[in-house]
């Protein structure tokens, strides 16, 4: 029997065309499909010179063991910022031939992309290359001395009148729900938008989420009385899937939710989102006099050293510095 010609296929998950030459599959890149046959006839005529360290290929590796070891959310995460990055360059473009510039081109074309968005797109670049590093697949990354913007101060903290006003301005039951257990318990917006009735612990009041697969690793959320009474009712109206949806039954996703708080901005004057809620919980417990290490442990911080850098604004509070000046002198 003729054996048969290889041909482009399509993979739905990646949104990428790949064609498998040799046993290994190439990655053409996200483009139609008939720019997808046009790569792999150039790749075709180019074996067997064409390199076994592409890029693409790395990305690809790095992104089949994200998948294997990491959360879904996580995996998503670096699949949408490498998959970016991907269709900025060359199909067979090897890791000798990466340069920082590369990266940085890819970066710059985004003009939207606000600071932490830029340092994030680079932060998962880079981490594909230290990985390969980690696990012998290359000797060095080319990109190790690429630097990345400093991480934004997290200074937006919501007033009390303000969350007051966004619930007020919410006719649905779903998205007061999101927001009140959010004020309560300090959650992620991705553990929130995650958690289902399986990972909810009614007994102690709290969610176990698993962050990484196959390990006992749980984050772990506490939830007050108001919180609890939300999630309750969530359990037994979704006892399968993600507790938090919209009011057609689908889940949160990142950009719906986003899109409620732009809503806000001609009533309140101010476009607030679900991390600018969790950074007002641990300043409020914070201010409370609630200890570091407590408030790092409910936030899920694995350094309490983050409080300091990234809370070092309350230093600049004189009221509250004097009461507890105050307060150590007994």
């Amino acid at each position: 029997m003729k054996k048969r010609a290889p041909k482009p296929w399509f993979r739905p998950s990646r949104g990428c065309w790949y064609i498998t030459l040799d046993g290994r599959q190439h990655n053409l890149g996200a483009c139609e499909e008939s720019e997808a046959w046009v790569r792999a006839d150039a790749l075709k005529r180019q074996r067997p010179n064409v390199s076994p360290e592409a890029v693409v290929a790395l990305i690809d590796a790095y992104l089949d063991w994200c998948q294997k070891h990491r959360a879904a959310e996580t995996y998503r995460w670096y699949l949408d910022r490498l998959q970016s990055f991907a269709k900025t360059i060359e199909a067979d473009l090897t890791v000798s031939d990466l340069k920082p510039f590369h990266v940085q081109k890819w970066v710059d074309t985004h003009d939207g992309w606000s600071k932490g968005s830029r340092r994030n797109a680079i932060a998962a670049v880079k981490r594909v290359f230290h990985w390969a590093e980690e696990q012998g697949y290359i000797d060095r990354s080319p990109i190790a001395h690429l630097k990345k913007p400093q991480c934004g101060k997290k200074e937006v903290v919501v007033p009390a009148e303000h969350y007051q006003r966004m619930l007020d301005l919410t006719h649905d039951e779903p998205f007061r729900d999101l927001l009140t257990v959010t004020w309560e318990t300090g959650c992620r917006p991705q553990e929130s938008l995650r958690v289902e009735a399986r990972h909810v612990d009614l007994t102690h009041q709290r969610w176990l989420i698993p962050t990484t697969p196959g390990k006992p690793d749980n984050r772990v959320v506490y939830m007050t009385d108001a919180a609890m009474q939300i999630v309750r009712r969530l359990v037994l109206r979704h006892p399968t899937g993600k507790l938090f949806r919209n009011t057609d039954g689908k889940p949160w996703t990142t950009d719906a939710v986003n899109c409620r708080f732009h809503r806000f901005v001609p009533k309140i004057g101010v476009r607030y989102s679900l991390y600018a809620i969790r950074h007002t919980w641990i300043t409020r417990m914070l201010e409370a006099g609630v200890d570091s290490l407590t408030v790092a442990i409910l936030a899920g911080h694995k350094d309490p050293s983050m409080l300091a850098k990234h809370y070092a604004h309350l230093s600049l509070n004189p009221k509250r510095l004097l009461d507890e000046a105050r307060k150590a002198a007994g």
